[in-house]
């Protein structure tokens, strides 16, 4: 999909700020270089400051071919992207097919830094203890950026480590972006920084000066029961919340939810750890959800995929389409009314495989609430093995959302 304008007698003013399209016919290195000329042009006359590009598994030995047309044909000075199960392109989710996505986004006032970091960085950057190591990477580039956005490959960087590491050195800005997908009877992946497409590590872009990154962070979990303290804890083990074994809250949480929330959560129920302890009252957004992993009947406790503590608050959550629906339509809202004084540049999304169809019955539910914040300007993005995005100001890898970047004005 792609838009054409007739540029000559455009008014730069009302020109969009970034375009998006899909292409998905046979490969032909040509073919495909004629399209991303055509999406370039509707562009016009705006520059290209920022391409994101993301490539369809099936799609992947033509990947070199691919980012050497978005790099000299297209002129794209700064380019990221990942192999993907899947790719989003405006209003539009193509699950596990789609070809290539492409994202082309002019910045104005914006500044931009990129680091395609390996394995090993990665590993001897959870090793050091003292803040530095990413950014003398940078140095001084780093000054004055205001967000992140990254794409890793899942297999070989600990990405629990690495967020940890990073923020470290970059302490209260967001990261957006996600995992890139993997093929499990071949064991690979990759990322995209500039000219290279690596089977390990990841790519990062800072955003600076004039445009910062906004967004969201969609859980797809809605809070049922009471908020309750975390009496007692071993590593993930939650033995005891509020003084009672922990599987005792869960047994009689699920027994007083009501006929209808039971019907929806079978199968689906989580445990929110609240990010601050000290909000007096929560709601949906303040907790990292993570799973539940394992009950032990003879301890009363339960297994989460998580470290919970002694002191935190917790409630049990509920996943399904409806909550994740609400849940999503609420920050929409939220991020609307945040953003209505602003520039919007442009947005990416990154979803986790498990959304789409599966979740919500129907296709392009989350692409088609997000692309309506952006007025005439482009979406890109993927389904993908994981995803970052903050959640009460600190960030994490979730499971099973949807983050959104949205560019803006600063």
């Amino acid at each position: 999909m792609y838009w054409e304008y007739n540029w000559e007698s455009l008014n730069l003013e009302n020109a969009p700020y970034s375009v998006a399209g899909q292409w998905s016919e046979p490969w032909d290195k040509s073919e495909f270089k004629r399209w991303g000329l055509r999406l370039r042009r509707s562009l016009l006359p705006q520059e290209v400051d920022l391409g994101i590009v993301f490539i369809s598994s099936g799609w992947i030995d033509h990947a070199e071919d691919i980012v050497d047309v978005l790099r000299t044909s297209l002129g794209v000075p700064t380019l990221a992207g990942c192999v993907a199960n899947g790719v989003i392109a405006n209003e539009r989710e193509f699950e596990r097919e789609g070809g290539v996505a492409l994202g082309l986004f002019h910045l104005p006032g914006g500044r931009l830094v990129n680091l395609g970091f390996t394995e090993k960085m990665a590993a001897d950057a959870t090793r050091k203890t003292e803040p530095g190591f990413w950014r003398r990477r940078f140095d001084p580039g780093s000054e004055g950026i205001n967000g992140w956005l990254v794409f890793t490959e899942p297999l070989h960087v600990n990405v629990e480590e690495w967020i940890e590491s990073w923020e470290r050195d970059f302490p209260g800005l967001p990261i957006y972006g996600g995992l890139a997908h993997f093929d499990s009877e071949s064991r690979t992946s990759a990322v995209i920084c500039n000219d290279a497409v690596v089977g390990e590590g990841g790519v990062a872009i800072g955003f600076g000066g004039g445009v910062k990154l906004a967004g969201l962070t969609a859980q797809g979990c809605t809070p049922v029961g009471d908020p309750w303290t975390v009496t007692k804890s071993s590593g993930n083990v939650l033995e005891r919340i509020g003084n009672r074994p922990a599987m005792r809250i869960l047994e009689d949480t699920y027994h007083g939810i009501g006929e209808e929330l039971r019907r929806r959560s079978r199968g689906n129920v989580f445990v929110g750890l609240a990010v601050d302890e000290y909000l007096e009252e929560f709601k949906r957004g303040d907790f990292l959800v993570r799973n539940l992993l394992a009950a032990d009947p003879s301890k009363g406790s339960l297994a989460v995929g998580a470290f919970p503590r002694v002191g935190q608050s917790i409630q049990f959550q509920i996943r399904d389409g409806q909550g994740a629906s609400e849940e999503l339509a609420a920050l929409v809202e939220g991020c609307r009314a945040d953003l209505s004084s602003k520039r919007v540049f442009g947005a990416c999304l990154s979803n986790c495989s498990g959304r789409g169809r599966g979740l919500f019955g129907s296709p392009d539910h989350d692409a088609s609430a997000i692309f309506g914040l952006l007025g005439d300007n482009g979406l890109v993005g993927f389904f993908g093995n994981g995803e970052f995005g903050p959640v009460g100001g600190r960030n994490f890898v979730h499971g099973y959302t949807a983050s959104a970047a949205v560019f803006v004005e600063s």
